[in-house]
C-alpha cells in the first residue's frame, strides 16, 4: 500500500509537468492567434504585406530585394507608397479592398534565406584564408 502510494507521487511530478506543458501550449497558440489576427488587421488597413516591413538595411533582405523581378518590385513600391499616403492623410484602406488583402503571403522569405545562406557559406569559406 505505501509503494502504491509513493509510486502515486513519484508519478504526479510528470504528470503535472505534461500538464502544465498542455496548458501553456494553449495559452501561447491563443497568444499567437490573437497576435496574427491584429498584425493581419493592421496591415489590411494599410494594403501592406508582411515581407513589406523587412528591414532594407539587413544586407539579407537587401540582397534578397535586388533579386525580386522587376513586377515584384514595381508592386512592393506602390504597397509602400499607398500605406504612406494612407497613414499621412489618417484614413484606412476601403473595407472592400481589405477584404482582398493577403498579407502574410511572403514573397521575399525564400529569397532572404537563400542570401543568408550564400552570405554564410561566404563567410566560413573566407575564415580558410
Amino acid at each position: 500500500s505505501s509503494r502504491a502510494l509513493t509510486g502515486a507521487i513519484v508519478g504526479a511530478p510528470h504528470q503535472t509537468t505534461m500538464a502544465l506543458a498542455r496548458f501553456g501550449a494553449r495559452i501561447w497558440n491563443g497568444l499567437k492567434a490573437s497576435y496574427q489576427a491584429e498584425v493581419t488587421s493592421t496591415l489590411n488597413k494599410y494594403g501592406l504585406k508582411y515581407d513589406d516591413l523587412k528591414n532594407e538595411h539587413d544586407p539579407d533582405v537587401a540582397s534578397a530585394l535586388s533579386r525580386l523581378t522587376d513586377e515584384e518590385r514595381m508592386l512592393r513600391a506602390r504597397r509602400l507608397k499607398r500605406a504612406f499616403d494612407i497613414d499621412l492623410k489618417g484614413k484606412y484602406l476601403p473595407e472592400e479592398l481589405q477584404k482582398q488583402q493577403q498579407p502574410l503571403e511572403p514573397y521575399i522569405e525564400k529569397l532572404v534565406e537563400e542570401a543568408k545562406a550564400r552570405r554564410l557559406e561566404r563567410e566560413v569559406l573566407n575564415t580558410f584564408k
